[in-house]
């Protein structure tokens, strides 16, 4: 049923309900009309029923012994109000300020009628904070008794009145702590993500409200200190922790459940030949957990794959993780759900995987024949094309793109070429120097990139192969190594997300960097949207590819230049 059709039914049931009162009405009060079993109309305002009904006496003395009666007064104006019967009243305990503001979370400003409550609503109250409205599915059919709740307290009664509305509720309204309060308060077994936090931001001396309560022996006031806490990180994208018009999701994670992701991270970068560092990953493990938008358990974690964007756009994979779905913390301006398990996503551990063919200089004679193994292809040399630069010297390293040229082989330029590729890095030995070895590569899927040199007028296509696995595993379409600047080294600027972690050129630019700070360092031109390395060998480890680059002819060129091949995780290798 609409709200709409709700209401008008509500209207017309109360047209007829003076012919149906009987003595056996519950009120015995000829001023009040019953026009079905969950809603009563009264004519009187909220005060007078209040006083009239002796099972709510003890919330009506709490309202006038805090002036609620009088400030209704004075506003002149329709009120909701939560109340409780006597059996399931709480007198408020502790100070003044605890009784008065537990007995304002009761009344709101807003005269609100069930018709116009929804499902995910929130009701400012006169304690300045909001209480949440829920409801099944019969609740947005129109039902009320049981079926619509205020925060934790399902409603029991709906009364309106000539100026609001009266809802009895089963319980008191507790009103939660805030997201900012929440996380202060934190026991020292979450310390690790309370840290990580509090850290991110800083704390102010709130002198307005912190209590002298003394001077010292130089006389100094001394202060019963309050702070602030300040948070410019999450303050960037919009999101106030101590606001109570947020509408918040906070994943909450024990010390056990981060140190034993971690070590899952760890053992996975060892197995891959990689390494990740610790301060990324926690910083990733802090941006994921806040969402601006109040989910169920059931949105966090599906058994299908879906994908979540948290305030700092960090993607959470529903079927990744586990959240443990009795841990709902209801909070004043938000919701927190404790992670049982949590998966770091390799699109987190790997940022990208770049590296270069002229290591053909640093190879052994056997190595050139495994790792380059060429068809109507020969060696021509190894240049550097573009010298070493930096848009910013001393905040971005220098950077050369240094190149492997080849020729046509045996069967010149009229004839077919290829070159299988297998990638291969530099690494330090222990006894000094250097070494080249094979560049394995985790399984999952991932964008290749790579960059060559423009103007040489040829068409290629590249075929990617794991080993073990005979066919290709993927396959680019022909791609012209024409005029355009594409695939001219490593400087093409057609690909979203293409450059260095942390890097931003536009920011390098306002900061006085090089005009071409867009060319620097980039993952280079699109080969392949989505290549997809098979878990050869059932455990996750880390695999051996070949690149196959391939055309059917020269076009008459005397020459090739290689620079580099880029593999970027996709969202979808997590």
């Amino acid at each position: 049923m609409t709200a709409k059709a709700f209401a008008c039914g509500l209207m017309a049931m109360a047209m007829a309900a003076c012919s149906e009162l009987e003595d056996k009405d519950y009120y015995k009060d000829s001023s009040t009309s019953i026009n079905n079993t969950e809603l009563k109309i009264v004519k009187m305002s909220s005060q007078q029923y209040m006083a009239q009904r002796s099972d709510l006496s003890k919330m009506n003395k709490l309202f006038a012994d805090q002036g609620i009666y009088d400030e209704l007064k004075a506003k002149g104006q329709l009120s909701t109000m939560l109340v409780v019967t006597d059996d399931q009243f709480k007198q408020p305990e502790g100070e003044a300020e605890d009784q008065t503001f537990i007995t304002r979370s009761h009344v709101s400003d807003v005269s609100m009628s069930p018709a116009n409550l929804h499902n995910g609503d929130r009701l400012m109250m006169w304690h300045g904070k909001y209480v949440n409205v829920t409801m099944d599915s019969l609740g947005q059919a129109g039902q009320i008794v049981d079926h619509i709740l205020f925060n934790n307290a399902a409603v029991q009664e709906v009364v309106q009145t000539n100026n609001g509305y009266i809802y009895v509720i089963s319980d008191m309204i507790n009103t939660p702590t805030s997201l900012s309060d929440f996380i202060n308060n934190l026991e020292d077994n979450y310390s690790i993500f309370r840290d990580m936090v509090l850290s991110s931001g800083g704390k102010e001396f709130d002198k307005a409200n912190s209590k002298a309560i003394g001077v010292n022996e130089e006389g100094n006031t001394i202060y019963d200190t309050v702070w602030i806490y300040t948070n410019k990180h999450f303050e960037n994208v919009g999101f106030d922790m101590n606001s109570e018009s947020l509408t918040a999701t906070m994943l909450l994670y024990s010390n056990d459940v981060i140190e034993k992701a971690m070590a899952d991270a760890h053992a996975r970068l060892a197995k891959w030949g990689l390494e990740r560092e610790d301060s990324i990953i926690k910083q990733w493990i802090l941006d994921v957990a806040f969402f601006n938008k109040r989910y169920t358990a059931a949105d966090l974690q599906t058994v299908e794959a879906n994908d979540l964007s948290s305030i700092f756009g960090k993607q959470w994979r529903t079927n990744a993780h586990k959240i443990d779905p009795n841990s709902a913390t209801e909070l004043s301006n938000g919701i927190v759900y404790e992670v049982k398990e949590l998966h770091l996503p390799n699109n987190l551990l790997m940022y990208r995987l770049k590296d270069w063919f002229y290591y053909y200089e640093n190879c052994t004679d056997e190595q050139k024949a495994d790792y380059f193994k060429m068809t109507n292809m020969a060696f021509s040399k190894c240049n550097t094309d573009v010298a070493a630069w930096s848009p910013l010297p001393g905040l971005w390293p220098m950077h050369e793109d240094r190149v492997l040229i080849l020729k046509p082989g045996d069967d010149g330029t009229q004839g077919s070429f290829s070159l299988d590729f297998t990638p291969v890095r530099l690494t330090q030995k222990a006894e000094g120097g250097t070494q080249v070895e094979t560049f394995l590569v985790p399984p999952g899927s991932y964008r290749l990139a790579m960059g060559f040199k423009q103007n040489t007028n040829i068409t290629i296509r590249v075929k990617v192969f794991a080993e073990g696995v005979s066919d290709p595993v993927a396959t680019s379409d022909n791609i012209i190594l024409g005029s355009s600047t594409t695939y001219h080294y490593d400087r093409g600027a057609t690909l979203p997300d293409r450059y260095p972690e942390g890097y931003d050129p536009s920011a390098v630019q306002a900061m006085g960097g090089s005009s071409k700070s867009g060319n620097y360092n980039t993952d280079g031109g699109p080969v392949i949207d989505e290549v997809t390395i098979p878990d050869v060998h059932g455990d996750n480890s880390a695999v051996r590819i070949t690149l196959r680059i391939e055309a059917d002819n020269w076009n008459d060129q005397t020459s090739m230049t290689l620079c580099h091949w880029c593999l970027r995780p996709t969202i979808n290798n997590y």
